[in-house]
């Protein structure tokens, strides 16, 4: 029950690495998810699949080097896509998606 409720995912400065597809599918009606400041590496096809209510996707301070083409397809209402993937990981990568509510 509690799952379903929640609106507000703050799992930054973890040590995450990956997030992987259908990450998170028990929690639907997300509105913030914050992965900031991780060691994320890769973000898997499908790794927010059914999330409709998302208004922010905040990836900065992480190490992004794989993104999958679809990995964001399933946000619904995004507005803007801010991306410098630099394939390099000496260099932290910066990937936020900001969606309408």
């Amino acid at each position: 029950m509690l799952m379903s409720l929640t609106q507000v995912l703050d799992l930054h400065s973890n040590d995450l690495t990956v997030v992987p597809t259908r990450a998170f599918s028990a929690v639907k009606n997300l509105s913030v998810i914050l992965l900031n400041n991780n060691d994320i590496h890769s973000v898997e096809p499908h790794a927010f699949h059914g999330l409709t209510s998302v208004r922010l996707l905040n990836l900065t301070g992480n190490r992004i080097t794989t993104v999958v083409g679809n990995a964001f397809s399933e946000l619904s209402g995004r507005k803007e896509v801010c991306s410098a993937v630099t394939g390099r990981p000496d260099y932290y990568s910066t990937y936020i998606v900001y969606s309408a509510v």
